[in-house]
């Protein structure tokens, strides 16, 4: 495993991995805790106040002592997060200095070091149109470096992606509600159904990885272009604007669909370019969550 490169260390210390809506809520039965349903740890006693909720009262205390007495519970921290990634053929398109799957190792590095950092269990899924493997989620740093070696080593060439029988697998092997970030292109089959069932019980964000060439920017002169899931080779004239018009069409098309299916499923949805500075760009997003989270709980 070659050393990370210092920009993605400088996004794994900075970034803040929250969930932003619901896993405390989700976590529910998961975590033992006198209240069930509440995904909360008991932290102490107090006497009760108008107003507090009975359903926390401890009767033995107010029965020895003959005061009212409540319990008070902190928020249990810990995080399942499990990231799935594409290795379809398409992950190996790039016109930059690097390709979508070293992007997806990245990102993959990324969400396990920020993981790591804050003792969170971390679980990794690779799926093209079958799950292809499975790490199901660990504490141990060593955990992701297996998962990246792994990732390395998987075969790409030829492979078709279709995300429905992942999402499928994952919704019947993972019953701890969990935070799930699903790294693609997304140039799959239609999956609202799949994705549907999996966001009931777990928070999900869709991380769409792209190319800038995919919405026909950056693209000068005739390029001989082969389908890396079926080996079809085909010229792209990259100096005609109905072509360029063309792909920009398609990519706005795919992005306006995503964007409404995660709204539809309460999940997220965080487009990335190759070309951007996307590991600041993850950053930044999870920190903007971090703060409308804090901002909720005042």
């Amino acid at each position: 495993m070659k050393q990370f490169r210092e920009s993605l260390l400088r996004a794994a210390d900075q970034i803040e991995l929250t969930s932003l809506r619901r896993i405390s809520a989700l976590l529910s039965g998961h975590y033992s805790s006198p209240i069930q349903g509440s995904g909360m740890q008991f932290k102490d006693f107090r006497p009760y106040q108008f107003g507090d909720d009975v359903r926390h009262m401890s009767w033995q205390v107010t029965a020895r002592t003959g005061h009212a007495t409540l319990k008070t519970f902190e928020e249990d921290k810990e995080l399942n997060i499990i990231t799935m990634i594409d290795i379809s053929g398409s992950s190996m398109f790039g016109i930059s200095k690097i390709n979508r799957i070293e992007m997806y190792q990245e990102l993959l590095a990324l969400f396990g070091l920020a993981a790591s950092k804050t003792n969170d269990n971390f679980g990794m899924l690779f799926f093209h149109n079958a799950p292809v493997t499975f790490l199901p989620p660990r504490k141990s740093r060593s955990h992701l470096f297996l998962g990246l070696t792994q990732l390395k080593e998987q075969p790409l060439q030829g492979m078709k992606s279709d995300l429905r029988p992942a999402l499928t697998y994952l919704s019947h092997f993972i019953k701890t509600p969990s935070l799930i970030f699903i790294i693609s292109d997304f140039l799959i089959p239609p999956f609202s159904e799949e994705l549907k069932l999996l966001a009931r019980k777990h928070e999900v964000m869709l991380v769409h990885c792209f190319d800038d060439a995919e919405k026909g920017f950056r693209l000068k002169g005739i390029y001989e272009a082969q389908d890396p899931e079926t080996g079809e080779t085909y010229l792209v004239d990259g100096n005609s604007p109905k072509v360029r018009s063309m792909l920009l069409n398609q990519f706005t098309q795919n992005s306006l669909y995503l964007e409404q299916l995660a709204r539809d499923t309460k999940s997220d949805y965080l487009p990335l370019s190759i070309q951007d500075d996307y590991l600041q760009r993850v950053v930044r997003h999870f920190n903007s969550r971090g703060a409308l989270k804090r901002q909720s709980l005042r």
